[in-house]
């Protein structure tokens, strides 16, 4: 089952449907998985915790060219400010990091898309 909507021409992450919850898509920073729960870190600043895994989210978010980086971290790339390749971090909007794991770091999609921004 789909956890995306359309409402007034915008998509919208439905992320808890008993308390009726949804989030703008393009709104959306990073999600940082801790344990049983996902924090999504919102454009402006703000942030939202929810008792659900990073796995919930994943594919639905993938659509719209969001990158699982590492077990605990998905970003959206659009937020990317740089890549630090020595530290393997993601410095997003909002003074975010985000960790970026080996072994994803090495698949070809994600490093396609961190070359354009590497520093050193």
């Amino acid at each position: 089952m789909s956890n995306l909507i359309f409402h007034h021409g915008k998509e919208h992450l439905v992320v808890d449907y008993k308390r009726k919850i949804v989030l703008l898509v393009e709104k959306i920073i990073m999600l940082e998985g801790l344990a049983n729960y996902t924090v999504f870190h919102l454009d402006g600043g703000r942030k939202r915790l929810f008792s659900h895994t990073l796995m919930t989210y994943q594919n639905d978010l993938a659509q719209h060219g969001f990158l699982r980086v590492h077990r605990s971290f998905i970003i959206n790339p659009n937020y990317i400010h740089d890549f630090k390749m020595d530290d393997k971090e993601l410095l997003m909007e909002n003074n975010l990091v985000a960790n970026v794991s080996r072994r994803i770091g090495n698949q070809q999609n994600v490093k396609k898309m961190l070359s354009k921004f590497c520093s050193e």
